[in-house]
C-alpha cells in the first residue's frame, strides 16, 4: 500500500478511536472505561488503540486536545466571518445556545478535572493544554476589542477574561446536565455575550477598516 493511503488509513483509525473514546469516557468516565470498550466502540482490536496511543491516558489526553483546537478553529472561522464586534458577540452567542455543543464535554470536562487531581502525570500536560487554550481565546478577545475600536486589554486581563468566560461555559453546562428543565440551552450563550460585552465595552461596536489585519493576525 502507498505510504499515502497508509497514513490516511491510520488518520481514520486514529480519528475513528477518537470518537468512540469520546462517547465512551463520557457514559463510564475514565476509571470505569477501559481500552477493550473504545476498541469495541469503534469497531477494532484492543492492540489498534495501542497502536495509536501509548495508554488510556495518552488517548484521554489526545481527546482534550483535539476538542480544543476544534473549539478555538471555529471560533477564528467566526471572526472571520464577522463584519463588527457586534455580529461577533452575537454569533458567539447563537454558538453557545446549541445545547449538542456542550453537553458531553461537560460530563467529559470533570472527568478531565478529577483524574488531573489523582494523576500528576497527567495533571502536567493538562494544565499545559489549559494555558494553551487561556491564551488563544484571549487573543480572540484582544481582536474583537480591536475590532470594537477599543485597546486591548493587558496580557494580564485577558488571561483573566480568558479564564472567566471558559468558567462561563463549563458551569452552565454542568447546571444543564444536572437539570436541563431548570437552566435553559440560551442560557450559557447569553451569558457569554454579556459578559464577554461587559469586559471590552464593545456591545455597540460598528465595522472598522482594520479587518484585513485582523484577519491576517488570525
Amino acid at each position: 500500500m502507498p505510504r499515502l493511503l497508509r497514513d490516511e488509513s491510520r488518520e481514520a483509525t486514529r480519528q475513528r478511536l477518537l470518537a468512540a473514546a469520546r462517547e465512551t469516557f463520557a457514559k463510564f468516565g475514565f476509571v470505569g472505561a477501559s481500552v477493550d470498550q473504545v476498541a469495541q466502540a469503534a469497531g477494532f482490536s484492543k492492540g489498534a488503540v495501542y497502536s495509536n496511543f501509548a495508554s488510556k491516558e495518552a488517548l484521554f489526553l489526545e481527546l482534550l486536545r483535539q476538542h480544543m483546537a476544534e473549539e478555538i478553529g471555529e471560533l477564528q472561522a467566526l471572526f472571520r466571518s464577522s463584519r463588527s464586534a457586534l455580529a461577533i458577540l452575537r454569533s458567539l452567542e447563537e454558538r453557545y445556545s446549541r445545547p449538542e455543543k456542550q453537553e458531553v464535554w461537560c460530563l467529559l470536562s470533570a472527568e478531565f478535572q478529577l483524574h488531573a487531581r489523582r494523576s500528576p502525570q497527567f495533571a502536567k500536560p493538562f494544565a499545559r493544554l489549559y494555558r494553551k487554550q487561556r491564551k488563544a481565546i484571549g487573543r480572540l478577545v484582544a481582536l474583537i476589542a480591536i475590532q470594537g475600536g477599543s485597546a486591548a486589554p493587558a496580557a494580564a486581563q485577558l488571561a483573566e477574561i480568558a479564564a472567566s468566560l471558559m468558567a462561563v461555559i463549563l458551569g452552565i453546562a454542568l447546571q444543564r446536565a444536572a437539570d436541563p428543565r431548570a437552566v435553559s440551552a440560551a442560557t450559557a450563550g447569553r451569558s457569554l455575550r454579556l459578559l464577554l460585552a461587559s469586559f471590552l465595552r464593545t456591545g455597540t461596536a460598528q465595522p472598522r477598516k482594520r479587518k484585513a489585519r485582523i484577519r491576517h493576525a488570525l
